[in-house]
């Protein structure tokens, strides 16, 4: 019986110590994941996914910036994939705005995202590999919405 005790009291305590990875435990800023080097980005190009037109809109240096810094307000738990995002409190997969975001950099493509408004991010580099999927924890209030109808109508 004492060996079971020290066994629980064991793993507990490797467990707090962050040696064994829990997925999903762990909420990380969109800054710590690494991804790219927002200082660097030259290029942002981003397609609403909802709209039945295919179009693309180019973003100027200021608006880069206020995307990159909604990116930086997101708090994001890893996933396993992308249907763990939504539950029964969250909106419907189909209601919430998707964009595809094209990141470059000095004219080298560095990766997309694929963000699901409220509910999930995934990056993608070299448009084939993905790398993980993260929910979106605290739902921040962002203006890439008004950036990208803005940047359309111009």
């Amino acid at each position: 019986m004492k060996k079971i005790y020290i066994l629980i009291f064991s793993l507990i305590g490797i467990a707090l110590s962050n040696l064994i990875y829990f997925p999903g435990l762990k909420v990380k800023s969109f800054d710590e994941l690494g991804w790219f080097n927002k200082e660097k980005i030259t290029y942002l190009s981003m397609k609403k996914n909802n709209d039945n037109d295919n179009e693309y809109v180019e973003l100027t240096t200021e608006d880069i910036q206020k995307v990159l810094n909604d990116f930086s307000k997101m708090e994001l738990r890893k996933i396993k994939r992308a249907s763990d995002a939504f539950d029964s409190v969250s909106k419907n997969a189909n209601e919430s705005p998707k964009y595809v975001i094209d990141l470059k950099e000095n004219n080298q493509d560095i990766g997309t995202i694929y963000f699901n408004d409220t509910n999930y991010i995934k990056f993608y580099q070299n448009t084939k590999e993905e790398i993980d999927i993260y929910n979106i924890v605290n739902n921040p209030d962002l203006e890439i919405h008004a950036v990208f109808e803005s940047a359309r109508n111009k």
